[in-house]
């Protein structure tokens, strides 16, 4: 699969989490397939540096794609109202919302302990990150999408949220939210054309210690095989895609413990 056959000219998307990883790899196929694509993370400067990269591409200029970028901190309401204000006012419409943004908590809080020891803020930057902010990016992008009659929602989840995970439970529980978060966005969506999806990767190589975890292939993914999937079902060759988790995991949930 080619991310350029894909349907996305002149598309609005608003990817978080898009500074690094998937996130940043989504974005510049997007612009790469042309579309218009507001870039949202929280480290403002490597956000500046990328958007501008992908802003001076060949591929760009080549497919008419544009991309524009702002600092947004999902977990804060005002935030991700003015993500999407910022999208609104500078393209029009919001057609794709891409949530990408996320982490797992004891290692992004450098707190390797158990639940039982972690302190409170820990647990809120598992909680918010990983579920308020996707809570409120779409709460934030869903009504342009309802007044324009279409859109498309992706949540990313994890295998996590099946597995559970002693030190950082707070990841785990709300990738498991999330799962059903999508079947609520899919149920009030549908009678506007507004699907929803999650997609719920096993180990990525977005950093080197992915590639220890076991799977039933041997391998960790490489990203660009979870963003193709994702791209996938977000454009019309996925149309009847909704509602569901998709688990990319190359049969991690298979292998026993």
């Amino acid at each position: 699969m080619k991310t350029v056959e894909l349907d996305f000219v002149g598309k609005v998307a608003v990817v978080t989490g898009a500074a690094s990883g998937m996130g940043l790899l989504a974005s510049k196929d997007l612009v790469a397939a042309g579309a218009k694509v507001m870039m949202c993370d929280v480290a403002a400067g490597s956000l500046e540096r990328e958007a501008s990269a992908i802003s001076a591409s060949h591929e760009t200029t080549a497919a008419n794609g544009e991309v524009v970028q702002m600092p947004c901190d999902i977990r804060s309401w005002e935030d991700a109202q003015g993500a999407s204000a910022f999208a609104l006012d500078r393209f029009g419409r919001i057609d794709l919302l891409f949530c990408f943004a996320g982490g797992y908590e004891a290692r992004m809080c450098n707190s390797d302990v158990p639940f039982y020891e972690q302190p409170r803020e820990v647990l809120d930057w598992g909680i918010d990150v990983n579920l308020r902010g996707a809570v409120y990016m779409a709460r934030s992008c869903m009504p342009a999408m309802v007044a324009q009659g279409g859109g498309v929602i992706c949540l990313l989840g994890s295998v996590s949220g099946f597995e559970g995970n002693g030190k950082g439970a707070m990841y785990g529980a709300a990738k498991s939210a999330l799962f059903n978060f999508t079947k609520s966005l899919a149920i009030c969506g549908a009678p506007h054309g507004v699907r929803a999806f999650c997609v719920s990767p096993g180990p990525v190589l977005t950093r080197p210690g992915m590639a220890g975890m076991k799977t039933l292939l041997g391998r960790a993914a490489e990203p660009s095989e979870i963003v193709d999937f994702i791209l996938y079902l977000a454009s019309g060759k996925g149309a009847f895609a909704t509602g569901a988790n998709y688990v990319l995991d190359g049969g991690r949930l298979c292998v026993k413990p």
